[in-house]
């Protein structure tokens, strides 16, 4: 059966309420702050409660459909006049409509060449080809099904960081990592010297140095929009790959197809530094991440392989160090430009870091490892249930795939 959306969904674009980055930057960060694409900020206050469809309304991804233009929200949350808002009239399942609008190509129904824009008069009469109410809900709810375990492993994943962020504070800030007894180092008495290259105090024993002569650093392939696919080639990582929290997202990957030079090929647990940030707040600059065990990658000219050349020092135990906020402060020192940042990675070198025994930084680098492992095996998961969802989700929709009768 053929509808507009108007029939199947109310549109509450009048609810719509723009805030400033100026009255935004005075709120306390509670509720989400939705954009044409997903959450732009947080704010003290809310306008929506409850499950709606946000579509973008303008901007560039409305056309190079880089991203689903199309976003689930819920709970409570505020939305800026950059995307429409679709919510339950109870003549659909809105979220057979949300993948229905996710798997449509919209960019007929866009206007505007310098700014494209998809205005409400053609997003309201949009045709949707229905099918019964009962045949829409069981697809929403397997689809959704899909996305919420997608959403659990990224849950679990953000959980695993938390805690590995706390181990390495516990052990290397705190000094209560278990002694020679079992017990908190520091807190038990155990003896600590004051050092003046870090200026506080550290373990008896523990030495300090800077990363230069300690590591390598080599950077990434230099390529062209012609080297680059959607899907053939080899998977390159890339700025893309971070996030602003600075964390691995498998999203970002690039395929290239062209020659590659060896030293520009990674294994499991290589650690990659962002050496460009687009964000012009140094909020990924200097950002290390680790490589994923799922298959074989290479890297992008805006980032670095950092590899370890000093016996004395655990790749995961340095990759810990170059995650804390003291070491991210210290590294967009070494940042500069007026459009886009570049890092000069002799601050890499520069930097100073605490070398404690190897035996605990062995000890550590155990724990580490299997957080590290957990966390692939959810990035893995979710690559497997994302392709499945995408191939599954336009057989749904044209009817190409049903559900077998109980």
């Amino acid at each position: 059966m053929k509808k507009i959306l108007l029939d199947c969904v109310d549109i509450l674009d009048f609810k719509r309420i723009p805030l400033s980055a100026n009255e935004r930057e005075k709120m306390k960060k509670i509720y989400p702050y939705y954009g044409a694409q997903g959450i732009i900020d947080y704010v003290e206050d809310f306008i929506f409660d409850g499950e709606y469809i946000l579509i973008a309304e303008d901007g560039e991804n409305l056309r190079s459909l880089n991203k689903n233009i199309a976003t689930w929200a819920t709970g409570k949350f505020w939305v800026n006049n950059h995307a429409h808002i679709l919510g339950d009239n109870g003549n659909s399942n809105l979220r057979f409509i949300y993948y229905f609008l996710s798997s449509m190509d919209l960019r007929k129904y866009v206007t505007g060449s310098a700014q494209p824009k998809l205005n409400q008069y053609n997003l309201a009469n949009l045709e949707i080809d229905l099918p019964p109410l009962e045949i829409q809900k069981k697809i929403g709810n397997f689809l959704y099904s899909l996305d919420e375990k997608i959403s659990l492993n990224k849950k679990i994943n953000a959980t695993l960081e938390e805690m590995a962020k706390t181990i390495y504070d516990y052990y290397f800030v705190q000094f209560d990592f278990p002694d020679e007894n079992g017990k908190p180092y520091k807190s038990s008495g155990g003896k600590m010297i004051f050092s003046p290259e870090l200026q506080r105090e550290i373990p008896f024993g523990w030495e300090v140095g800077n990363l230069e002569n300690k590591i390598s650093i080599t950077r990434g392939i230099s390529y062209s929009s012609e080297n680059i696919s959607n899907s053939n080639g080899f998977p390159m990582i890339n700025l893309a790959s971070i996030d602003r929290k600075r964390n691995y997202i498998p999203e970002g990957l690039k395929f290239f197809e062209g020659k590659i030079s060896d030293d520009k090929k990674l294994k499991a647990m290589d650690m990659l530094i962002a050496c460009t940030d687009l964000t012009m707040k140094a909020e990924i600059i200097g950002s290390p991440i680790l490589v994923m065990n799922d298959r074989e990658y290479i890297f992008s000219m805006d980032l670095a392989k950092l590899t370890i050349c000093d016996k004395n020092i655990e790749n995961l135990y340095l990759y810990m160090t170059l995650r804390t906020k003291f070491y991210h402060k210290y590294i967009t020192g070494f940042a500069s430009g007026t459009t886009v940042l570049h890092l000069d990675t002799n601050g890499i070198n520069l930097y100073k870091i605490l070398i404690p025994p190897k035996n605990l930084q062995k000890k550590f680098c155990k724990v580490m490892e299997k957080i590290y492992l957990e966390t692939c095996k959810n990035i893995s998961e979710n690559n497997l249930l994302e392709r499945l969802r995408d191939f599954l989700l336009p057989m749904l929709m044209n009817g190409q795939v049903g559900f077998k009768e109980e």
